[in-house]
């Protein structure tokens, strides 16, 4: 066996090897940002009111601020981190598909009669009434709108599923109660 071959791929190896480098097209790492914006736009959340057909709760925060209460219906239980899930939802929850920019017909999305609607009080802001309507066709998600926007958005279930589960709490159909 022959030296020569290895000689000659080293050799060629090292004259492309600057031409290779010098042509390659260079790759700057791309930064990625959260281009969504909270929906409500919210650091902390005071209260929540959840009202449901004839029925309501609220909890908000207790006056050390560190944790929530049930205030209505007075005597009644929802476990801390069921309202923690949902007053962090609604802090986290992202800008979502919007489905109609203005509409009047609001019917379609079930929002005529909305399901459920929920206030939410933030520190030294005004109250921000969310109303949910329908779900889907594809049954992922809720047509929702917010008081005084024109829009009608999508949000995931798990709103609905925490409102639901909460109600249930204050109905006694969950925990020691069941």
């Amino acid at each position: 066996m022959s030296v020569r071959p290895a000689i000659l791929y080293t050799v060629a190896f090292f004259i492309l090897l600057p031409f290779y480098l010098w042509d390659r097209p260079t790759v700057k790492p791309v930064a990625l940002r959260d281009t969504q914006q909270s929906l409500l736009k919210l650091d902390s959340i005071d209260s929540v009111e959840v009202s449901r057909g004839n029925e309501s709760l609220k909890f908000q925060k207790t006056p050390d601020q560190k944790l929530f209460q049930v205030v209505e219906p007075q005597g009644k239980f929802i476990p801390q981190d069921l309202m923690n899930a949902v007053a962090s939802l609604l802090i986290t929850q992202k800008q979502v598909e919007v489905v109609a920019e203005n509409t009047q017909d609001l019917r379609q999305y079930g929002l005529d009669q909305p399901s459920s609607t929920m206030t939410v009080q933030g520190r030294g802001q005004p109250p921000i009434k969310l109303s949910f309507g329908a779900e889907n066709p594809t049954h992922t998600a809720i047509y929702a709108k917010i008081e005084g926007r024109p829009q009608v958005f999508l949000l995931g279930k798990n709103i609905d599923y925490y409102d639901a589960l909460m109600f249930q709490w204050v109905e006694g159909k969950q925990g020691k109660n069941a």
